[in-house]
Order: structure tokens, then sequence, then C-alpha cells
């Protein structure tokens, strides 16, 4: 595990030149990115920063591959949904196809919903069932709570093995409804970026980094990647506990 601690004005700039670096090496490798988004505070800190110089012309947009690690069960039209999130502060200003765009159908129940996300997922990394979807990044948030995705503390979902997109009708954060990435898929991601800030989120920032709440742990303290690289990046607020 890798923490950076920087003053908020730097942070989406410093989290960008790593975002950059990862997407050069995965599009050199396998000709192709493949990234999913969470939502929250996470698209309007970071994304004006891909979308701007000197980021915007490193960056082969038309060579990524968008999903989501969770989202909402609203129309994308609505200011709660990630897919909007990111609509509004990145694809208006960059030239991701929109073929590669990979929107959930929020117009289903979270179950179809989650199916038929899960067969996106299957077809564009071209797996079979037994096998686990590996994305080059995983853009991910934290919430005051430890959540991560929509994934919360003492959840059912956090013990999910089998399926790859779960549902979750009883999300204790409006909306209720969702669909969410599990540990699973998320823990077999070659790279995982998550971006953390306020003073809020410090005392879980403190459990997360000294091993606490062991017997019954955070969601953001289960992503632990099993063959790839795990990123926390931080701004000063977020960090003020660590040192104690």
């Amino acid at each position: 595990m890798n923490y950076h601690i920087f003053p908020v004005a730097d942070l989406a700039k410093k989290t960008a030149e790593l975002i950059v670096r990862i997407s050069k090496k995965a599009i050199t490798e396998r000709g192709r990115f493949i990234v999913a988004f969470s939502g929250g505070s996470l698209p309007k800190l970071l994304f004006p920063a891909l979308a701007s110089e000197p980021f915007y012309s490193e960056i082969q947009w038309k060579a990524w591959h968008v999903f989501w690690a969770d989202e909402r069960c609203v129309p994308p039209t609505n200011s709660e949904s990630n897919y909007f999130l990111a609509g509004k502060h990145l694809f208006d200003y960059v030239d991701i196809p929109s073929s590669q765009i990979y929107m959930p159908n929020t117009s289903l129940e979270p179950v179809g919903m989650a199916a038929l996300y899960q067969s996106r997922l299957q077809n564009v990394f071209r797996i079979k069932d037994d096998e686990l979807p590996c994305f080059d990044l995983l853009l991910l948030g934290m919430g005051e709570d430890g959540h991560t995705a929509s994934l919360f503390p003492g959840h059912p979902l956090l013990k999910e093995k089998k399926c790859w997109i779960a549902p979750i009708f009883d999300s204790p954060k409006p909306p209720p409804e969702r669909i969410t990435l599990t540990l699973p898929v998320i823990n077999n991601a070659r790279c995982i970026i998550f971006l953390v800030t306020g003073k809020s989120k410090a005392a879980a920032l403190q459990k997360i980094f000294r091993g606490e709440s062991a017997s019954s742990p955070l969601p953001a303290q289960m992503v632990k990647p099993m063959h790839g690289e795990l990123h926390w990046f931080l701004d000063e607020d977020a960090a003020s506990e660590l040192g104690r």
C-alpha cells in the first residue's frame, strides 16, 4: 500500500500524473485502457485536471473504456447519477468514443440492471464465468463511515463471492437502490487509487492505516489488490490523524 499526502490544491494534479502513466502502460501493453469510476466528490475534484493541459494531450482518450464501480438507480440526467457527474466534468471535454462509455441501464430494477452490467463486463473483457475481470484502474472514493463504491459497513454484500456486480436495495445513503462492483472484482484490479479529502474522513483513515477494526473491517479496509497496486491520495485534512 502506498499513500501520498498533498495540499488539496495539488492533489488532483498529482493523482492525474499517476493516471496518465497507468493509462500509457496499459495502452502500450494491451492496446486499451479499462477503468472504472466512482462518484461522490471524486469527479468534480479530479476530472477537470485530466481534461486540462498538460494531461489532456498526454492521454490517448480514444483507447479508454469506462465503467462504473457503482451507480445509483436514478436517470442519467439526475445530479445524483455517477454517469451524470462524469459527463459534466470529463466526457464533455474529451473524445472517448461513446461506444466505449458503458453506462448502466438505470431504467431497470436493480437485479436486472446488475445482471445486464455483468454481461457487458463479460463481453468487453472477453472472459468466461469462471474468470474475473481485471481492470487496469479503479478510481475510488471513501465515505466518512469507511464505505467505498456502494459497499457499506456491516452489509452482507461484503461477503459476496460469486457476483461481479451486485444489486443493493437498502443503501444507508440515499438513493437506496444501486448496483456495485463486489470485492472479488475490485481486488482483482491491476491498480486501485483512492482519492480522499476532508477532515471528516480522518478518523476512518486512522482505523484503516492502523489496522483497527480488524474483527469487523471497514469496506475500504477490505480493498487489498491480490496482484496489483494500491495507492491512497490524501489531502492534509484527511491525513491529519495518521501521525497520532
